[in-house]
């Protein structure tokens, strides 16, 4: 993909607009949809990005892909300051507007995404819509996100993130390079194709065969979570410092980590197994992002799809001089519109 678009686009004027419609339009063509629904998206992305100038004073748009083979979905997200939307639900049909108001953008942005959420407070306001590769029944689709973003003005993202899925478990690799620049990124490469070739849907076996993925490279840490939809539990492993944190029954768990680079000598990850709430979101991510604090008060934002949730917190805790990735996975699909 276009390694100088992993990175979010300033919307601060409004030829950033027609940027951000050539930026989805090319990645849409890049997956493969066809040419009305690379319309739809380049349309969504032109309506994110004229909201977020328009009505949040500017702010920021991410176009990311994410999803296991042939089931990727496109993510556009929109992140501003503003005061926020009220009355989302009416702005939502189509034609109803008024001075202030996102007015027929929603309607539209609504109607020709598969999935559209929003988090909005006087703080501001996050606009994720989503574009299935493969229509499948939304009951079906895990509600999860993965997003990244390279170490400002590098061409290539020294972070992978990735997930396969099938049986009713879905495994997510975070793993983030050492360093930044090109040979963490070829780090983050192999560790990435390694995960998608290796066999099994235990974690710690899949960070092994990762380590040796890595071999010849600078090394990486890496965090592996299996989420089993039917049993209602994770199995992790981790090597290193990737955060992994579990929110559920009002509370967050942090899973620790144990000190090793893979891609050297062996070292034996830490892991654990959890039994998973009807509510659980799961949060990984790269110390890219600063430590998570109070995320325990943010209900509201915890009860959205993992779009919303994955966009708020790399926007809010971004450092800004790392690379950068998130994923947030839900055992079940979080409010949308």
């Amino acid at each position: 993909m276009h390694h100088a678009m992993i990175g979010w686009l300033k919307i601060e004027e409004s030829s950033a607009v027609a940027e951000a419609r050539r930026r989805a339009r090319r990645t849409a063509s890049a997956l493969g949809f066809n040419s009305t629904k690379v319309e739809h998206v380049a349309i969504v992305a032109s309506e994110i990005a004229q909201n977020v100038l328009r009505h949040g004073g500017g702010g920021l748009l991410l176009v990311q892909v994410f999803g296991a083979p042939s089931l990727e979905r496109l993510h556009l997200l929109g992140v501003d300051t503003g005061p926020g939307i009220t009355r989302v639900d009416r702005m939502l049909k189509d034609g109803e507007t008024t001075k202030r108001s996102m007015g027929t953008g929603l309607g539209a942005i609504k109607r020709l995404s598969d999935r559209i959420d929003i988090d909005t407070s006087p703080a501001g306001t996050v606009v994720a819509a989503e574009f299935l590769r493969t229509p499948m029944p939304p009951k079906s689709a895990a509600d999860h996100a993965g997003l990244r973003i390279a170490y400002p003005g590098e061409r290539r993202c020294g972070d992978a993130i990735a997930v396969r899925s099938g049986d009713g478990v879905c495994l997510y690799l975070l793993c983030d390079g050492l360093g930044h620049g090109p040979n963490a990124a070829t780090a983050a490469d192999a560790a990435k194709r390694a995960f998608m070739a290796a066999k099994g849907s235990d974690p710690s076996r899949l960070l092994m065969e990762v380590g040796e993925g890595l071999a010849g490279t600078r090394g990486a840490v890496a965090a592996v979570v299996a989420v089993n939809h039917t049993e209602k539990r994770m199995d992790y492993a981790a090597v290193g410092n990737i955060s992994t944190l579990v929110w559920q029954d009002r509370k967050v768990q942090r899973l620790s980590v144990r000190d090793g680079l893979l891609g050297g000598r062996v070292t034996t990850p830490h892991c654990e197994t959890i039994t998973l709430s009807d509510d659980a979101v799961i949060v990984m991510h790269s110390d890219g992002l600063a430590t998570m604090r109070g995320l325990a008060e943010r209900v509201a934002l915890l009860d959205r799809s993992a779009p919303v949730i994955a966009a708020r917190l790399l926007s809010d805790t971004e450092r800004k001089r790392d690379d950068a990735s998130i994923i947030v996975a839900r055992l079940h699909a979080g409010r949308t519109f």
